[in-house]
């Protein structure tokens, strides 16, 4: 093929999903739900015992995305995931003699969409079915955890406020909560994997890795911290409650800017990787 052919990406894209789906790595999914079991769904389940009363299924996927401690660890253990992004199989220097680069690298953007999704949507299904019994469905957030500090004046530091702070459930529904936390942290991925994509075509393979890490540990601490710096870094804008103050109706950020700033990173950093096309060189 001496032109690009969206047909052939598509190929690409399905031939290394499969792929990634049969390597070792895949375990890594299983890891994270070890720490979601642990550090989300026992707290939530603590709150149920200690309230009386049943929690929102969804709340355990927006939980895991407003926490430190896990938006800490999911985007380190998806890095690890993607670490050999893109691979250097027999099949992928295949593609890569028989299609032009552009194709090529649109097939591993088209991938790296569905490695991102598919991540998330495991994390979504398995973080609803560890509430069976401890929650039931419902789109609006549970009296357990709005009437928890009100209930246990005494407990406002515990764990559980920190899931699920006020600042969500005072300023927006639990739908609103469940989709901004599942596109933001779409975005967050897909930015990940767009980093190694471009330091790959950069022939610089593992400087991506170096600086996804370095980005991920330092948006966790800004955070933490509250600095005003945060929102230089992704981290920041992957967290929904983030951008607003717990009581007063106004933002800290915009909810809008968060998805342009990931957003359009994650589009630069593409146009980038085709720009860069022409000098990327297949290795053994």
């Amino acid at each position: 093929m001496d032109r690009f052919s969206f047909r052939a990406a598509v190929h690409i894209a399905q031939a290394e999903f499969r792929q990634w789906l049969r390597s070792s790595r895949i375990i890594i999914l299983f890891v994270m739900l070890v720490f979601v079991n642990v550090q989300v769904i026992g707290p939530l389940r603590q709150c149920k015992m200690l309230m009386g009363e049943m929690l929102s299924i969804p709340e355990a996927f927006v939980a895991l995305g407003n926490s430190g401690v896990i938006l800490l660890i999911i985007p380190i253990l998806f890095l690890v995931l993607m670490a050999d992004f893109p691979q250097r199989t027999g099949i992928d220097r295949f593609y890569q003699m028989r299609c032009t680069k552009r194709t090529w690298i649109f097939g591993q953007a088209v991938f790296a969409a569905a490695a991102s999704c598919f991540v998330l949507l495991f994390l979504l299904v398995s973080s609803c079915v560890l509430m069976i019994g401890t929650g039931r469905w419902s789109l609006s957030f549970s009296d357990a955890v709005t009437h928890f500090t009100s209930v246990y004046p005494d407990r406002t530091g515990d764990y559980v406020v920190q899931l699920l702070p006020g600042n969500l459930y005072q300023q927006m529904t639990l739908e609103q909560a469940l989709i901004h936390t599942f596109c933001l942290l779409l975005l967050y991925f897909l930015l990940i994997s767009y980093v190694l994509l471009f330091s790959a075509v950069s022939n610089h393979r593992y400087v991506g890795i170096l600086v996804n890490g370095f980005a991920i540990i330092l948006g966790a601490v800004t955070c933490e911290v509250r600095m005003k710096q945060m929102w230089i870094l992704p981290m920041a804008h992957t967290i929904p409650w983030l951008h607003y103050d717990e009581y007063l109706d106004r933002m800290n950020f915009p909810m809008w800017g968060s998805y342009l700033y990931l957003g359009a990173i994650s589009a630069l950093l593409l146009v980038l990787c085709f720009a860069r096309a022409g000098h990327y060189q297949v290795k053994e």
